[in-house]
């Protein structure tokens, strides 16, 4: 709201703020009553459209003077040169240069060092910490020694208007300013935060939108005014090299904050049907202002936006005197504060054009009207409380009467009501019951059916090493039988006499008998023998530990153990599929270990099907078994990359009698008993899976510790 009336005002006060004459240089003399001097009279100023070097601008002759106490140069895309001449006649000898308007986007102070060459100090709106002053505004050193003349030069470049309230001060006068400054703008931060947290709550109990729009139009102000003033680049974006136009951008969101919440706080859209038009063409204007800022069309965005909030100034007055002439009296706090922000703004305006002093009071009359503005809005939303207070106890009123009417309706169905189902009750209790049976039976089939797979697959397994072991019976019984024929050629050496013949005849005996190669094939037989027996073991070990006849009782175990076993007996299943195990360091818990071991046989038996349904060779496929445990869970992980399914197959997973295998290859009761373990255990379960690429499954299962 900061740009209100420019486009107009500018017509009548340019000659006021533009350079007029080329003069000679005017000189500025500091004295010893010096604490705080307005420059702008006394500052000589060169528009720059050529683009010139620094060594250019000093031989220019043509400077202008200017008229106006602040300085206002309006919209330009070129650098602007000032000139300013300074002789010390005070005894004081170090002086500040200040600058008060921190939305220039850039500003380069040439001085004269000691040689007389000149220095650049160069700035930005942005990375103020890189600043010699902790203050938003440009600030500068002076140091002139008494009776010392020195000239100074400022290339001033903004995409905004160029405003330049300029002066010298010591540094007491300085820091008094920076201070009262940061009192008022901290008095201002404070009721636009009391403003945002109240009414943003209210909108959290009332759901209210116009309270929604009017907290946007607090913060979206706010910020305004703080970018007005430096603050919120100073302490949303100290290390950022942002655009100033985000400030342009506040502005348009203001706009659109402010109108959205006049259509909702007045319902224009019922209400006033044409003038509701009129507040959507101004939300079309700040929203092609704010597409044109982030386009980076800056000059055209920040025009339309100054124009969109001059146009909605008289509107928005145009509208509320409407409503007020209608009798819809919430209209006189828009009008009153609207009123307000108008004058606040022209005196602000007034003062940016020299009409006006620049002082405390002027400076800072757009912020005192904006807080009123805030204030006097938020009244208005207090009293439309009260008018939806009003009005839903009317509402209550009738709903009452109403109730008194149902209730005594509803008494005497309540009577024939609770005799249906006191019947109805009886009739589920005993279809309850039947289902529980049928429940039980058919888990019993469930079991008995994994039951015989299971003994098959056993049978088949030891059959394989007890065949290995027989087979090498007859081959290890002819080895000996040689292994003897040669002993017993030793134990017919009886003197010293025939040892030389019988050695002879013990060799040829050794090569008729290939004895390196019988050596060779006895202890591989005797290898094979116990590779089997070992393998035997093995198949009985995990046969009992899967069976764990303890199954109905909490009993501390190893989930390792459990995958180990259900892996031995299910091996004759994978054809070819490959398990991969990552099986990590997890603790002992507290759990039903059968009922785990049947959960993981069922599991593993899925991603089997789910991979020999598969239409690849069952060499590619593969089964992932990993368990970790945190302070918590023990988690099992099976992933395969069979068949997969999509999300409506995933809702009906744990569906007791949902299948997707063939009719007679399933019942559909292996994951419902699954999740019944589950559930035992006070776990969980955790299913991601995709079409053809297979699934993963995570059971979760707490860690409990005995006593």
């Amino acid at each position: 709201m900061k740009y209100l009336f420019t486009l107009i005002l500018i017509l009548t006060v340019a000659s006021i703020s533009k350079a007029t004459t080329s003069q000679e240089n005017i000189l500025l003399v500091l004295d010893n009553n010096l604490e705080e001097k307005t420059i702008g009279k006394h500052i000589l100023i060169y528009q720059d459209s050529d683009n010139l070097s620094f060594d250019e601008i000093i031989e220019k002759d043509s400077f202008n003077t200017n008229q106006a106490l602040i300085p206002n140069l309006g919209l330009t895309t070129d650098a602007v040169w000032l000139k300013i001449n300074v002789q010390n006649k005070s005894s004081i000898t170090s002086f500040l240069l200040d600058i008060e308007y921190p939305m220039l986007d850039e500003v380069e102070f040439f001085y004269p060092d000691s040689n007389n060459e000149y220095v650049s100090i160069y700035l930005t709106e942005t990375f103020l910490e890189k600043r010699d002053f902790n203050t938003p505004a440009y600030v500068f050193n002076l140091s002139l020694l008494k009776n010392e003349t020195k000239t100074y030069y400022l290339k001033i470049k903004n995409t905004e208007q160029i405003l330049l309230p300029i002066s010298i001060k010591t540094n007491q006068s300085f820091w008094s300013s920076v201070s009262t400054k940061n009192i008022i703008n901290g008095i201002y931060i404070g009721i636009i935060l009391i403003m945002f947290f109240y009414n943003l709550f209210v909108f959290f109990s009332v759901r209210d939108k116009s309270y929604l729009y009017y907290v946007l139009y607090v913060i979206s102000t706010g910020l305004t005014h703080m970018g007005i003033q430096g603050y919120s680049l100073s302490y949303f974006f100290p290390t950022i090299n942002i655009d100033g136009s985000i400030l342009t951008i506040y502005a348009s969101i203001a706009g659109i904050s402010v109108v959205l919440f006049t259509k909702s706080f007045l319902e224009t859209k019922f209400n006033a049907k044409k003038l509701n038009y009129g507040l959507s063409l101004l939300t079309i204007l700040f929203s092609a202002s704010l597409t044109l800022i982030i386009l980076g069309k800056n000059h055209i965005g920040f025009s339309l936006m100054q124009m969109a909030t001059t146009l909605f100034s008289f509107y928005i007055l145009i509208v509320s005197y409407y409503f007020l002439f209608k009798g819809y009296k919430q209209a006189s706090f828009i009008a009153l504060s609207m009123s307000i922000l108008l004058i606040g703004a022209i005196i602000f305006l007034l003062k940016d054009f020299g009409i006006l002093p620049y002082n405390n009071v002027t400076n800072y009359s757009m912020q005192t009207a904006s807080a009123l503005e805030m204030v006097l809005l938020s009244f208005a939303l207090a009293n439309r409380i009260n008018i939806f207070r009003s009005e839903k106890e009317t509402a209550q009123e009738e709903v009452v009467l109403a109730l008194k009417e149902n209730e005594k309706i509803i008494r005497e169905q309540n009577v024939i009501l609770e005799e249906k189902v006191e019947e109805r009750t009886l009739e589920l209790n005993k279809t309850l019951g039947d289902l529980k049976q049928t429940q039980s039976k058919l888990v019993d089939a469930e079991k008995m059916s994994s039951l015989g797979q299971l003994t098959a697959g056993i049978a088949h397994e030891i059959n394989n090493p007890i065949n290995f072991v027989s087979s090498n019976i007859t081959p290890l019984r002819q080895d000996i039988d040689d292994l003897n024929s040669i002993m017993n050629k030793y134990e017919e050496i009886t003197d010293a006499e025939n040892v030389k013949e019988k050695l002879n005849e013990i060799n040829q005996l050794k090569e008729e008998l290939d004895y390196d190669y019988l050596k060779t094939e006895l202890t591989s037989i005797v290898d094979g023998i116990e590779d089997g027996a070992k393998r035997t073991t093995e198949i009985v070990s995990g046969l009992r530990n899967f069976s764990r006849l303890d199954e109905g009782e909490l009993k501390e175990a190893n989930i390792n153990e459990g995958v180990e076993s259900t892996l031995i007996l299910i091996k004759n299943k994978l054809n070819g599929i490959k398990v991969k195990k990552e099986l990590g360091e997890i603790p002992t818990t507290e759990c039903y270990p059968g009922k785990l071991n049947q959960l993981l046989m069922n599991l593993i038996d899925n991603s089997i099907d789910a991979i020999h349904s598969k239409e690849t060779d069952n060499k590619e496929g593969i089964i992932n078994i990993s368990t970790t445990a945190n302070n918590e869970y023990l988690f099992i992980t099976i992933k395969d990359n069979g068949i997969g399914f999509n999300n409506e197959i995933k809702e009906k997973l744990f569906e007791p009698f949902f299948t997707t295998k063939k009719v007679g290859k399933g019942t559909g009761l292996g994951l419902s008993i699954v999740y019944s373990i589950i559930e035992a255990h006070n776990g969980g379960i955790e299913v991601t899976s995709n079409e053809k690429a297979g699934t993963e499954i995570t059971v979760k299962i707490p860690i409990i510790k005995h006593g």
